[in-house]
């Protein structure tokens, strides 16, 4: 195994060198999360462009939103297996430097399969960092924070997707969706080689203080193992719908954001460049609704927010198309990416919270895979269905759906309920 998989647990050293440890680490993550994702989220805001070049339908447009989807879910699977094994600051550096390469290669695409051919590269090199940060979080943070430190992690992510597509809506007037992501790749790729090192530095100096220790560090590591549920057939039901109802989660919101610009732009009547920067809205309440969200997991409990997330998202979704523009609609990005944001590290810290150690990175690959691969197949679906049906009815009746399915979820998790130590019980 390799040596990246040391955590930052309290063993050696002061409490302020410990929580020191923690957070340089937690940080530089953060740092890390947002340059994976500058360029990943370029692709919903610049849709419109892109689908006016190629001369597209919704569902060819649907395509291109899910090409880097379905590839980015599949790579996931092996993202655990590779990180014991070649260490998760490899996997951190493909995600980051590795896309920009991608991105770049999107730029210069000469046609649409070309196009196709570079998302779908970016994503077999980005799906590693999900699981691979996910998991050195767990191992470092106690359980009764970890909710916290994943919500840290995630503004890092959100606040690219709420930058880049104002960005984009800049750019693209100036030099095009193809110049938009050859202009960001560069620096990104950059970013990339600097936290490898930097990382790199923080994981080497955390070693040579294990190492120190020696024998007192293993047995305070051991000692420090936090419980996990009951190996029991009642814990194991509840987390099987607890991943059905996060990848739910996932995959719906995943499905529809690609189309709220050409909703916005086509059905609105909104500006191209207007409605690709007005998605910004969803996305910049990460940046207070991701470490609010993890807050209340660790104090509320992790399967209660999570009920409360699920049954709100169907009503939303439902009422969408009736929200006038700007504000009502602006209303239900707000809204939705709160929610969506407070899934995030609930369902992370829950997963790490109760599945072993050395399952942990394999679960974790599993949820990350579940919400973005079913993101990639409902996006052409719901691409199909606009083209046939038209906006309103298609995203009512994905919001009816939703809440059906979820209703179900919550009446099985609570059937199920059973509780972690230190975690209020649902």
């Amino acid at each position: 195994m390799s040596t990246d998989s040391a955590t930052l647990r309290d063993t050696t050293g002061t409490p302020d060198e410990r929580r020191k440890q923690i957070s340089t680490l937690i940080g530089l993550l953060a740092g890390a999360h947002f340059s994976h994702h500058v360029l990943t989220a370029l692709i919903a805001p610049l849709l419109p462009f892109i689908r006016n070049d190629f001369g597209l339908s919704y569902a060819q447009t649907g395509v291109v939103g899910s090409a880097f989807t379905i590839a980015y879910g599949i790579s996931q699977l092996p993202s655990g297996w590779l990180a014991d094994r070649v260490g998760a600051r490899w996997l951190l550096l493909a995600g980051i430097t590795g896309v920009a390469v991608a991105g770049a290669l999107v730029g210069l695409a000469p046609g649409f399969g070309a196009v196709l051919a570079a998302l779908l590269l970016m994503g077999i090199v980005g799906g590693g960092y999900h699981p691979a940060s996910s998991s050195v979080i767990a191992r470092s943070v106690p359980e009764a924070r970890r909710g916290r430190a994943m919500g840290i992690h995630i503004i890092g992510g959100s606040s690219s997707y709420f930058m880049a597509p104002l960005i984009a809506a800049s750019l693209v007037s100036l030099v095009g969706w193809r110049g938009s992501f050859l202009l960001l790749s560069l620096p990104v790729a950059v970013l990339g080689v600097g936290l490898f090192w930097l990382l790199s530095r923080a994981l080497r100096t955390h070693n040579q203080t294990l190492n120190q220790a020696g024998e007192r560090a293993s047995s305070a590591h051991d000692s420090s193992e936090p419980e996990k549920r009951e190996n029991s057939p009642r814990a194991k039901a509840q987390l099987a719908i607890f991943m059905v109802l996060v990848g739910l989660i996932g995959a719906t919101i995943g499905s529809l954001i690609p189309f709220i610009p050409l909703y916005l732009a086509d059905v609105r009547g909104v500006d191209e460049r207007i409605a690709a920067g007005f998605i910004s809205v969803l996305f910049a309440t990460g940046l207070f609704a991701a470490p609010l969200g993890g807050w209340l997991s660790d104090r509320l409990g992790r399967v209660r927010v999570m009920i409360g997330v699920g049954l709100l998202i169907g009503p939303l979704i439902y009422l969408s198309t009736r929200a006038p523009f700007p504000f009502g609609f602006g209303a239900f990005l707000f809204v939705l990416g709160i929610l969506m944001f407070t899934k995030m590290p609930t369902a992370e810290a829950h997963i790490s919270s109760t599945v072993v150690d050395r399952h942990r990175t394999t679960v974790l690959g599993i949820y990350f895979f579940s919400g973005m691969e079913g993101s990639a197949i409902l996006t052409p679906i719901l691409g199909a269905s606009i083209d046939a049906r038209g906006f309103n009815r298609s995203f009512t009746t994905v919001g009816i759906a939703f809440a059906v399915v979820a209703m179900l979820c919550a009446v099985g998790l609570l059937a199920t309920r059973s509780r972690v130590k230190g975690e209020p019980s649902a």
